[in-house]
């Protein structure tokens, strides 16, 4: 195989992913915008409502992790061929190239991004608001049931400042492909 054959082989390749990584992308904010209300819903009807409110704040969580980490492989997968196929190719400028050099044209992608995670830290805390409630009625009822209502808050706590410090860290790399990594 001759190098042009490769950077083609290589450029249809991270094509393909991008292709996957919109859709993983997809499915992720449909369960996130759909799926959470729907089961916070479910989860006030059913007998055992309390395990599934407890456990909605970590869906949400993961799932806001899950998409910071689907739109960096997307914004990686644009820099490789930006950095590592588009300057093999000749004189033809390039997408990725082109993009990055137009910033206008990809403030629509980190506007997007933001909207979805300032709904899923909404989702987030208002989960945890549904959560801390059920179980402060439950203490209320059984003092013994305090330590989960202790657990509860701190692993939310810390759910958040982990998520907060995953969003801080990849914000660029998952906005756009022009960074230093």
């Amino acid at each position: 195989m001759d190098s042009n054959d490769f950077l083609l082989q290589q450029f249809m390749t991270l094509r393909d992913e991008i292709k996957a990584t919109k859709s993983r992308i997809f499915w992720i904010v449909a369960m996130g915008l759909f799926g959470v209300p729907v089961i916070t819903y479910l989860a006030e009807r059913l007998e055992q409502a309390q395990v599934v409110t407890l456990m909605i704040p970590y869906v949400v969580i993961v799932l806001l992790v899950m998409f910071i980490a689907e739109h960096s492989a997307l914004m990686r997968a644009g820099q490789y061929i930006r950095r590592n196929v588009e300057p093999k190719a000749g004189e033809a400028l390039g997408w990725e190239t082109w993009l990055e050099g137009h910033p206008g044209v990809r403030l629509l992608d980190k506007h997007f991004f933001a909207v979805f995670i300032l709904v899923f830290f909404v989702y987030y805390f208002m989960s945890i608001g549904f959560a801390v409630q059920d179980l402060l009625v439950t203490v209320a009822e059984d003092a013994t049931r305090l330590w989960w209502l202790i657990a509860a808050v701190v692993t939310y706590g810390v759910g958040a400042v982990w998520a907060l410090s995953t969003l801080l860290h990849h914000w660029r790399s998952a906005t756009g492909t022009s960074f230093d990594a």
